[in-house]
Formats: C-alpha cells, structure tokens, sequence
C-alpha cells in the first residue's frame, strides 16, 4: 500500500478568516502538486480530510485533478491535535493506497509512528502543501519520497 500524508495548502491567519481558507498562493500550491501527481500516474483510492476547511479545499482540489469520480471523505480523528492512535490502527489493516489531508502536529506524528514506532521524534519537515509517500509493506513502512510546492 503507497501512503500519502499532506499537508493542506498556505491558509489565511484566524485574524482574517477565523475558518482558515486557503489562500490565492495556497491554491497555486496545491494545483502544481496535483498536476505533479497526476504526470506521475499517481492513482489514490480515497483521499481523507479532517473536515477543516483548509484541508477540505485542499483535498478536493486534489480530488478534481487526481480521480474526478471519488469525492474525498471527511474523516474525524484528522484534526491537528487529535490522538493518532484510531487511525495508525486503521492505516495497519488497509491495503489500498490512500492520502491523508491534515494538520500539523497529527501528520508529523502519525508519519513518526509509522516510520519509527514512537509519535515523539518528529524526522519529517512537513510545509504547507507538501507530500510524503510512505510505502507499506506487512512488516514496517518506509518513505518513498517527500516533496514540497517550492520545488514546482
């Protein structure tokens, strides 16, 4: 199973819009890492969010470019300081390849867990719009790739 683990795009602040969209830029962002994804043949069975509205528009933007036909789902235990421990879980029994949408400090655990065993030793350096692939296997996941908008 291929794992994506994304960080939504660049948000507005909470001081200009308290439901945090995203930005003109944050937009930008997230359609060069589509396009990328797309040139790359990248087939993702289902995309999740945590329902926030950064991360929704973030993975339907993704969505429209990636698999037209699949709507990404709203998933709760996705939200920057939700425990990791339902959806590591969840991620060990799946065997189709997924992405998450989320936030940060969730994403950095949870690909710490996956990768290390521990959600405390934070190896990723996770940016607005950027993407890790975890490669699962039945014993151990391993990443495979991570990129970020500035290099599109």
């Amino acid at each position: 199973m291929q794992l994506y683990l994304m960080q939504h795009g660049e948000a507005t602040s909470k001081d200009i819009n308290p439901q945090r969209p995203l930005t003109e830029n944050g937009i930008r962002d997230i359609k060069k890492i589509g396009a990328f994804l797309k040139q790359a043949h990248i087939n993702i069975n289902i995309i999740l969010h945590s329902g926030k509205k950064r991360a929704q528009e973030t993975a339907s933007i993704l969505a429209n470019i990636l698999s037209p036909d699949r709507p990404p789902i709203q998933k709760e235990g996705l939200a920057p300081n939700d425990p990791i421990d339902n959806i590591y879980r969840e991620l060990l029994e799946r065997d189709k390849d997924m992405m998450i949408v989320g936030h940060l400090p969730h994403l950095a655990k949870l690909a710490s867990k996956l990768l290390l065993d521990t959600e405390d030793k934070h190896i990723i350096a996770f940016k607005p719009g950027s993407v890790l692939l975890l490669e699962k296997t039945p014993d151990y996941c391993e990443a495979a790739w991570f990129i970020v908008p500035e290099l599109f």
